[in-house]
């Protein structure tokens, strides 16, 4: 049967009526309904046979099976381990109050670099002063007490006990009002290290709570200060990758805001155990900010090179799991599939080291279907999107 695409059975369908309708006009009504009758049925069958093959044909294609093929990577002896961090300033800490108080005046704003022991601010704090006026007075009188009995044991007119009495009773209101002078000086509040205002919290009359005197809760913060010219950014490392990272090792920071522009940084300290949740290494890497470009609190890509013992690589999405291990799916040169267990390495979450369980050259299913999955399936090879690794194409 000659085939028709599906265009043409309108056409043939018009031809049809035109011979029915001359037919019509030349032949007896009764023989022409016949004729037209059979028509119409035969037009009938011939699409039914159409719709037939072509149904044939998708329940043919439909049992097909496509793969795509990857061939495994040689790994090259150290390869990259990407993290997220945050940076943090080198010094970073608020300060507060240690004596409650108003605000009498403040010098420093948010983003202005101060020095060590440059002044802040300055808090009223009328009744330190006032403690510290009396203790003043307390002491110049056990000053003078003292001085006297001083040179009344001279003479002997006094005893040594009652001498040693005054003097006792000068020392300790001398070390009280030591103790308030040192007090009131927390009055003014100073940088403790060099570094950036990255937030003032307070104005002028703004009350604030000293350490001690208030609950925490009802504390103001006065300022927050960070050291940036170094950096320090903290990285998870998972535990595949724990027993690679070392002291001195050199690492990539990679910042997205700046065109992935990578500087150098170096892992100074590791917290030399695993957390029990997570089962991460926590690392300090530092990172150089002399040109103070880079600021606290941003998202960044720390990149480490880690050594790999493992032969070859496979995209992560050519191995599935069963209950007794990791498989894929090879392909061999009859388009047959066969499952072969291998042995994983570490695993970026783009490609994965196979350690053992796959040779050099040999086919694997990307992405394998589940019937696929069957032992001796035949399956029909495509190419599709780019891959990581070198696509075989289908014959």
């Amino acid at each position: 049967m000659p085939r028709l695409r599906p265009g043409e059975i309108p056409r043939l369908w018009g031809r049809i009526k035109e011979s029915t309708w001359d037919l019509a006009r030349k032949r007896h009504p009764a023989w022409i309904a016949g004729g037209i009758l059979a028509l119409l049925l035969g037009v009938g069958l011939i699409e039914r046979a159409f719709d037939w093959a072509a149904l044939q044909r998708l329940i043919e294609e439909s049992k097909q099976i496509y793969v795509e093929l990857v061939r495994p990577e040689p790994t090259p002896a150290s390869i990259p381990l990407a993290l997220p961090g945050t940076t943090q300033g080198f010094y970073e800490t608020p300060i507060w109050a240690r004596v409650s108080g108003y605000v009498k005046s403040w010098y420093r704003d948010i983003g202005e670099r101060v020095r060590e022991g440059d002044l802040l601010c300055t808090i009223d704090a009328p009744e330190v002063d006032q403690t510290v006026a009396n203790l003043r007075a307390k002491a110049e009188i056990a000053r003078i007490n003292y001085e006297r009995w001083k040179a009344l044991v001279r003479t002997r007119a006094v005893s040594q006990e009652e001498y040693d009495v005054r003097r006792t009773g000068y020392d300790s209101a001398l070390a009280e009002l030591n103790r308030w002078i040192a007090w009131q000086k927390f009055e003014k509040v100073t940088a403790p290290f060099s570094g950036v205002i990255t937030a003032r919290n307070i104005d002028i009359g703004t009350l604030v709570a000293g350490q001690g005197e208030f609950p925490f809760g009802a504390m103001r913060q006065l300022y927050r200060m960070a050291q940036i010219s170094l950096l320090r950014i903290y990285v998870a490392v998972p535990q595949a990758y724990s027993f690679a990272i070392h002291e001195g090792m050199a690492a990539k920071v990679a910042i997205p805001e700046m065109s992935n522009a990578l500087r150098d940084a170096r892992v100074v300290r590791t917290s030399m155990g695993l957390e029990s949740a997570s089962r991460t290494l926590l690392t300090e890497v530092d990172l150089p900010n002399p040109d103070e470009k880079l600021l606290p609190g941003l998202y960044v890509r720390v990149t480490f090179q880690v050594p790999s013992s493992a032969p070859f690589t496979l995209p992560v999405n050519t191995v599935f799991d069963r209950p007794d291990g990791h498989y894929i799916v090879v392909v061999d040169a009859s388009d047959r599939c066969h499952l072969r267990k291998v042995d994983l390495g570490n695993n970026d979450g783009y490609k994965v080291e196979i350690l053992s369980g796959i040779q050099a050259g040999e086919r694997v299913a990307l992405s394998p279907p589940d019937r696929a999955k069957a032992e001796g399936a035949a399956v029909t090879v495509v190419s599709g999107r780019e891959s990581p690794s070198v696509k075989v194409r289908g014959k």
